[in-house]
């Protein structure tokens, strides 16, 4: 049976190669070919801007970095689309956050060949894109939706059970919100320990980002009900607001991330979810459409904030 992403790689060549299944892996290098030649494209056209930002620096005074960072972050900048939709339909998951090249199966073992596979000190990131991001910091102030899935009572599960046990419960964990994120076009920006948080930015979820936020939120709840015992009880936040996203930390140890106090809320209301609980923002409820007229609305003091923050339990 053709998966829909086999039908599409299919497509590249013209060919049935569904009744010859070692055609497959020939199939793959087409796409990863065309995604690499993307990449190769989208490298020499930052090069390119590098220059220009440089030469415009020196003759204005201004640093036009964050408009070009804005135009990627907002999806006008059609190189980083290009290329994650090609890798996207290269099988399979993990992948990176940036460019989305897998990590895992049998397409992630030809994109190492072409210099995607994991970054030795960002995991989440190929190094390709890690290099990329060493050579290319900044980051622009933009409009997202921020998702934070945390374990409630994570000590004491963990009293109950061998490490490895846990170990195994907290992966599967990772695995379904890994799904339900990336289903929902999040990207996953980092797993805390006994937690996970997530982007939904304007480039890859698109304008509607905090629908998209509050979806993947209510198929992750409904994915970790369905788990078999032992279930992990996961509480869940989503906000919606303006947060800095691009480049954080410097040299070896560059991230992609988002910073600034959407995160921090998200954070504290991921955190005070109850399990099997999604709390969202009045903010995100309204930018999402969720009716708030009949749904448990909830005033909370979020610690080291000054202001009470509306929020509505799904």
């Amino acid at each position: 049976m053709v998966t829909s992403i086999e039908r599409w790689l299919l497509g590249v060549l013209g060919s049935p190669s569904h009744q010859r299944p070692f055609m497959r892996t020939r199939v793959w290098w087409t796409a990863i070919r065309r995604a690499s030649q993307s990449t190769s494209r989208q490298r020499s056209s930052s090069d390119g801007r590098r220059a220009r930002v440089d030469w415009a620096r020196l003759m204005t005074g201004t640093d036009p970095t964050e408009k070009l960072w804005r135009d990627i972050l907002t999806g006008q900048e059609p190189g980083l689309l290009r290329t994650r939709a090609i890798f996207n339909r290269i099988p399979s998951d993990p992948r990176c956050k940036m460019c989305a090249s897998p990590f895992g199966g049998a397409g992630g073992a030809l994109v190492r060949l072409l210099g995607h596979s994991r970054a030795p000190r960002n995991p989440m990131m190929c190094w390709a894109c890690a290099r990329d991001l060493k050579k290319h910091p900044g980051g622009a102030e933009i409009d997202l939706s921020v998702l934070f899935a945390d374990v409630r009572g994570s000590t004491t599960v963990a009293e109950h059970m061998s490490a490895t046990a846990y170990k195994n419960l907290l992966h599967r964990f990772y695995r379904l919100a890994s799904e339900a994120i990336t289903t929902h076009d999040g990207i996953v920006d980092k797993y805390l320990g006994d937690g996970v948080m997530a982007l939904f930015i304007p480039a890859f979820a698109g304008e509607d980002h905090a629908s998209r936020a509050v979806e993947a939120a209510r198929a992750l709840r409904q994915t970790l009900t369905a788990m078999p015992e032992p279930r992990l009880p996961v509480g869940i936040g989503v906000h919606s607001g303006t947060a800095f996203v691009g480049v954080v930390g410097a040299g070896d140890d560059s991230d992609f991330s988002a910073l600034g106090d959407v995160v921090n809320v998200t954070a504290r209301l991921g955190s005070s979810a109850a399990a099997g609980e999604v709390l969202i923002s009045i903010a995100t409820a309204e930018a999402a459409r969720v009716p708030v007229e009949t749904a448990t609305r909830r005033q909370m003091e979020l610690k080291g904030r000054s202001e009470r923050l509306d929020t509505i339990a799904l």
